[in-house]
């Protein structure tokens, strides 16, 4: 009984220790954010939560970091957030690291607005995505993201394609500049998170 107690503790602090929370003000209203680090079936990461009060549901969670895979072969997500007034931006990328096919590559933009409600509505939604690598399925209609689709088989491949990632990824596929954009959005904001931890 005694070494369980022990155990039970154990696991309590490394569970605490996994945890860092803090306030910040958002449309003049002040929220709980909450960071929750995790290690488990072969993924490692940080998520990010964003609560009215302790005892509510969260209104927003969101992945800050992701590593899933061995050593050298590894699909990684790395996201960051900003807010200014009313709205709340979570930015994702995807990447991958090694040898890994069936990883996706590209971004996403998701823009929130917490009313003064305090509900949460999106504005938006727009991402770019490349579920695997360029040549590793040559029957999905991903291909048809770098020539143009002729027949009407193909153009369907291609509407499935885009269809599949909107709803696995929760937004609209953009193309060329508008892709570019998220694209760019995204890795500013990562570098002014990494920016901002040195600076701690």
């Amino acid at each position: 009984m005694k070494k369980r107690l022990i155990i039970g503790m154990l696991l309590v602090t490394t569970a605490l220790y996994s945890q860092t929370t803090k306030e910040i003000v958002v449309n003049n209203q002040t929220l709980i954010v909450e960071e929750e680090e995790y290690d488990e079936y072969g993924s490692k990461g940080k998520t990010i939560s964003f609560y009215k009060d302790k005892n509510s549901k969260p209104l927003l969670s969101f992945v800050l970091e992701d590593t899933t895979g061995g050593c050298n072969d590894k699909s990684v997500e790395r996201g960051a957030y900003d807010i200014n007034g009313s709205t709340i931006t979570l930015y994702s990328f995807w990447k991958r690291v090694g040898s890994v096919d069936d990883a996706p590559y590209g971004a996403r933009v998701k823009r929130y607005k917490l009313t003064d409600s305090s509900k949460i509505e999106q504005l938006s939604s727009q991402l770019y995505i490349e579920e695997h690598t360029k040549d590793s399925n040559l029957n999905s209609g991903m291909k048809f993201l770098f020539i143009n689709p002729k027949s009407k088989e193909e153009k369907k491949l291609f509407k499935k394609y885009i269809k599949r990632v909107e709803k696995l990824f929760k937004g609209e596929f953009v193309f060329k500049e508008r892709a570019d954009k998220v694209m760019r959005d995204v890795l500013k904001a990562l570098r002014k998170r990494v920016k901002a931890r040195w600076q701690r």
